[in-house]
């Protein structure tokens, strides 16, 4: 019995994934140390993973930054300094909301316009003193993108 204890103890130590660099969670918490919360980085639920980072990339002109899993089922992209998690139908639900800054909202519409995204609404002037405009995901999660409201 003591045999076999061991037998599968070396197995299951054995297969475990050992990382020789930091891992990207680790990685991104080390930048985060500054004040008591920073670096905020939301987590969205996606249906098929490939397909909606290539909807950030080609659609949102996100930068793909890195994946984990084995099979993959967790991944990272980035645009400016908004970084956005995707978990392959894990880790929320479909159709989450996002606010995201941007110096101009015009032109994020323009670009990401051209780039065929599906836009839910184009940028127009709130009250809160904010011009915003939204743009959803393949899963329908919405990118509310604003700037503030040039007073010149």
């Amino acid at each position: 019995m003591r045999t076999f204890i061991v037998i599968l103890a070396l197995l299951f130590a054995g297969g475990c994934k050992r990382h020789s660099q930091p891992a990207p969670f680790a990685e991104l918490a080390s930048q985060c140390t500054d004040g008591d919360f920073g670096c905020p980085v939301p987590i969205i639920y996606v249906r098929d993973l490939a397909a909606s980072q290539a909807y950030y990339r080609d659609q949102l002109g996100f930068k793909l930054d890195w994946t984990d899993g084995d099979p993959v089922d967790f991944a990272s992209v980035s645009r400016g300094h908004t970084r956005i998690f995707m978990c392959h139908k894990c880790q929320g639900n479909p159709g989450s909301w996002l606010w995201v800054a941007t110096p101009d909202v015009d032109r994020t519409y323009a670009d990401v316009q051209k780039r065929g995204a599906t836009i839910k609404a184009p940028p127009q002037n709130q009250p809160w003193g904010v011009r915003e405009m939204q743009v959803a995901d393949l899963d329908g999660n919405v990118l509310r993108i604003g700037s503030p409201i040039d007073h010149d």
